[in-house]
């Protein structure tokens, strides 16, 4: 009724009014290390080994909690979680980082073995979901591991910290981080996790380096112990507001199905206030891979490219997700290991900050690559931002771009790369960051080409002589329409330069093989450099280099 509405209305007044997060200047403190992202010392010659994957989730979140403070110091436990685990030990033994490891039988009895390392136990409070965030950071912060009672009692672990009862929500939860935690953390790392991801890895580089972790429950997920989804976001905004430019933000902001807040809102939160994602909620022992210090890494030196033949079609596949850290762990090592690589020239899109977390990993696939392999730098330079959303909250706004791609161009030289993906932009957005990045000569842009939006030009060039390849194809998997994408879209000009993107959770190589045999000879796959010296011979004549 008109009365019931006057009144929701009056009582709408009353409520205080949320605060509105404009022209911000961030807090300025000095980043704990020279490093977009953490790293740790060398590790030892001889690691302990525990193979901790029949261990149950509790017990494997206080062997990562442990792992995360013994391997502050130097790097020394490395835990078994998944058998990819095992082919990167071997691994660091071949680059020659470590020597043979020294095995544990029993992995709780490394809580006896590095007792002097820890100074007892934190309880999360099982009646509040993201309680277990809170014990992470106080792990962190105070060298505790992270507990269940029966797991102290077993151990003969002290409880230094018992947060049962301590919180009335999740947003209560965050709230202490912010004020009572976040002095005594790392303002520059934090970790969206799901609490019930923390037995898959991912924690124990943030102890290490007493990042801050949080979890937002999201809208769909408001049936969980302690959740509030306004007020953990407003929280959110507040922390948000409180820690440096270019704080980055490990993890996800989603986990299957109503889990989290999703990527998109996450991401779009992140880079308003300008912090970095950095998807790294499937990765282990980044404690001790990140000490394997790799400064440079060199890509294959490529082929000369095909005589430019003006009545062809010059394409590039480009693979995606690449800025997931976890992608390197196993996902692409199967691409690599298949029997058509190096058959088929593709741009992989790499997260650059992969040579501060895991550089074993990285070296790995510089190693493995051939000629036909180039990899670029993906979404959207040093992590994954939306440069349309960038630093809307901040006041120097222009600042916070420069800083942006002046780290972005930094790790693409350390990395060799010579292109990026850029998501989410138009074309004044991919003008702006080109004009940032003088050093990189030609962009990749898009997730993907939107099909219901045509952009002005596929390939054009920027006033300054940067080159533009915008994506060609959409995320649809399937050969045959990736293949009708390509031919409807470039249309009948010739010479024609592509970006084909490739949606890697749904393509194999064979399905790159098939869609060049569906083109058939009159489209010619090259790398991204090599598309971009064809593009630049068309337009001004041969040209020296890349």
């Amino acid at each position: 009724t008109g009365a019931q509405r006057q009144s929701a209305f009056a009582r709408f007044a009353k409520l205080p009014k949320p605060p509105v997060y404009a022209n911000l200047v961030l807090p300025r403190p000095p980043r704990p290390y020279p490093t977009f992202q953490p790293t740790m010392p060398a590790p030892a010659r001889h690691l302990y080994v525990a193979d901790a994957r029949h261990a149950s989730p509790d017990e494997r979140v206080l062997l990562l909690s442990l792992q995360g403070v013994v391997n502050r110091v130097r790097p020394r436990l490395y835990l078994i979680l998944e058998d990819d685990d095992w082919f990167w030990l071997q691994e660091m033994r071949r680059q020659g980082l470590t020597d043979a490891p020294i095995s544990v039988a029993d992995p709780l009895s490394l809580a006896n073995r590095f007792r002097g390392s820890v100074r007892g136990a934190v309880l999360p409070d099982p009646k509040i979901y993201a309680s277990p965030c809170v014990a992470a950071c106080l792990a962190g912060a105070d060298d505790l591991v992270i507990a269940t009672p029966a797991l102290a009692r077993r151990l003969r672990l002290p409880i230094k910290a018992d947060l049962r009862g301590k919180f009335t929500s999740n947003a209560d939860a965050l709230h202490y981080v912010r004020t009572r935690l976040l002095p005594r953390l790392n303002p520059y790392l934090m970790c969206c996790l799901d609490p019930s991801l923390f037995s898959a890895g991912a924690l124990d580089q943030v102890i290490a380096a007493k990042g801050l972790v949080f979890w937002l429950t999201g809208t769909k997920a408001q049936r969980l112990p302690g959740a509030n989804g306004p007020e953990e976001v407003a929280e959110m905004k507040a922390l948000l507001a409180s820690l440096p430019l270019g704080a980055v933000v490990r993890g996800f902001w989603w986990h299957g199905e109503d889990m989290g807040i999703n990527e998109a809102p996450g991401v779009s939160l992140a880079s308003r206030f300008g912090k970095v994602t950095v998807v790294s909620d499937y990765v282990t022992n980044f404690s001790v891979l990140s000490g394997a210090a790799q400064p440079t890494l060199k890509q294959k030196p490529q082929s000369p490219p095909p005589a430019l033949d003006r009545s062809k079609v010059y394409f590039s596949f480009t693979m995606s997700d690449g800025d997931n850290l976890c992608t390197w762990r196993d996902y692409f090592r199967a691409y690599f290991q298949d029997p058509l690589h190096g058959t088929i020239p593709i741009g992989w899109g790499m997260g650059p900050t992969l040579l501060d977390c895991a550089p074993v990993w990285a070296r790995w696939y510089y190693d493995h690559a051939t000629p036909n392999d180039e990899f670029l730098c993906d979404v959207s330079g040093v992590g994954y931002i939306y440069g349309p959303d960038w630093a809307t909250a901040l006041k120097d706004r222009e600042g916070a771009f420069a800083d942006f791609y002046r780290w972005t161009e930094r790790y693409m030289r350390r990395l060799d790369m010579h292109t990026i993906r850029l998501m989410n932009v138009g074309a004044p957005d991919i003008a702006q960051a080109a004009l940032l990045m003088p050093g990189v000569r030609f962009l990749m842009p898009d997730y993907g080409n939107p099909g219901d939006k045509s952009y002005d030009a596929l390939t054009y060039d920027l006033p300054g002589g940067q080159t533009v390849f915008r994506a060609v194809t959409g995320a649809d998997a399937g050969p045959e329409k990736l293949a009708d994408q390509v031919r409807q879209r470039v249309g009948a000009t010739r010479p024609a330069f592509l970006n084909v993107f490739i949606w890697n959770w749904g393509s194999k190589l064979s399905d790159l093989k098939r869609i060049q045999e569906l083109l058939g000879p009159e489209y010619v796959a090259v790398t991204p450099s090599q598309l971009n010296a064809l593009h630049r011979q068309a337009q001004d004549g041969p040209a020296p280099g890349r």
